[in-house]
């Protein structure tokens, strides 16, 4: 054998083990940017289904607490401003509750906002369950219904704002508004609850994972790392959402005690304008106690109705604990009249 094939002989057979080597390597490094692949993919599909499970939780917490404040409205306190409207001559200066509670003080044209809000809840109430979407109801629980009253006392019907409250990304993400149905979706509504989530994390999905996957292993586990902080973010924005579910049924909680004892009080005015007549001027004491007793019940009410929950942004508010504390500060303070 000539003597420079000798020489050639080692190093091809180097060459194909170091071939060999690379390509057993190769194999290797597509399993392992496989797995990795795959591991992103389940935690971020993990992490997005407890968010949603998350959403549903509230959304149903929110939706039971909007068809609360328009019964709530309908029944309670439309009932105080007829019962309310029949008495004359009312006067009701110099109670001392209404600083103690921290309400302002109750006029005529706080009466006129109640009739005008009962009437609109009376509306909505009386089209049956199906005739507020879910995000319309939300806004009535989130913002006190100011979004769509706000809109009704141009004259529009109240069972026509189905879709105001989809203005709101947050109300729309609550609702289940689609990007297909012109809403901003779950990465919209999201990127406003409280710049919790970024869209752009949430735009994140299994193409984006597999097509990277298939380039090589260090972009594999680069996509992984971006699956682990946009888990961490929807983690973050779960916590957000039982904040939001939690503060729902505190309020929904002290609205029940509010109309309980609100029944019992209205019923008591009921009883003293069948008895005495309507002429605030002829009653005792004690009776014009009574009076007051309903309008500080009714406004203090109003002021839990009314208190928002959310910001703008979809967060949840830093003073929204301050309605809450009048009201249960009412249920403490005032005794039944006798």
């Amino acid at each position: 054998m000539p003597l420079p094939l000798l020489l050639i002989i080692p190093v091809i057979i180097a060459a194909s083990g170091y071939g060999a080597k690379k390509a057993v390597d190769g194999v290797s490094d597509t399993k392992k940017a496989s797995k990795v692949n795959k591991q992103a993919q389940e935690l971020f599909d993990s992490e997005k289904f407890r968010l949603w499970q998350s959403r549903k939780r509230c959304t149903q917490q929110l939706e039971k607490l909007g068809r609360k404040k328009l019964q709530i409205w309908d029944r309670n306190l439309g009932r105080f401003v007829t019962l309310f409207e029949q008495i004359k001559n009312v006067e009701l200066e110099g109670q001392s509750q209404v600083g103690q509670l921290g309400v302002k003080a109750f006029t005529r044209g706080e009466l006129k906002k109640m009739r005008e809000l009962s009437g609109y809840a009376a509306e909505a109430t009386s089209a049956g369950a199906t005739a507020l979407t879910t995000g319309a109801l939300v806004g009535v629980a989130s913002y006190g219904g100011a979004m769509m009253f706000a809109t009704a006392s141009t004259g529009t019907a109240i069972g026509s704002l189905a879709g105001a409250a989809a203005t709101n990304a947050t109300l729309a993400w609550f609702g289940g508004g689609s990007l297909a149905a012109g809403g901003l979706g779950m990465a919209g509504g999201m990127a406003v609850l409280g710049g919790i989530v970024a869209a752009p994390v949430l735009a994140i999905g299994g193409a984006v994972f597999a097509a990277k996957a298939k380039k090589n292993l260090a972009l594999a586990r680069e996509n992984n790392a971006k699956a682990e902080q946009a888990a961490s973010e929807m983690s973050a924005a779960r916590a957000v959402l039982k904040g939001i579910e939690g503060v729902a049924k505190q309020v929904s909680k002290l609205l029940d005690s509010l109309s309980e004892r609100l029944d019992v009080v209205l019923d008591d005015l009921d009883a003293l304008i069948g008895s005495r007549g309507t002429d605030f001027c002829r009653y005792s004491e004690a009776e014009k106690r009574r009076v007051f007793f309903a309008v500080q019940f009714a406004q203090v009410t109003k002021v839990v109705l009314e208190a928002p929950m959310l910001t703008k942004s979809g967060a949840l508010r830093a003073d929204h604990g301050k309605a809450l504390s009048k009201g249960r500060k009412l249920l403490e303070l005032v005794e039944q009249p006798t």
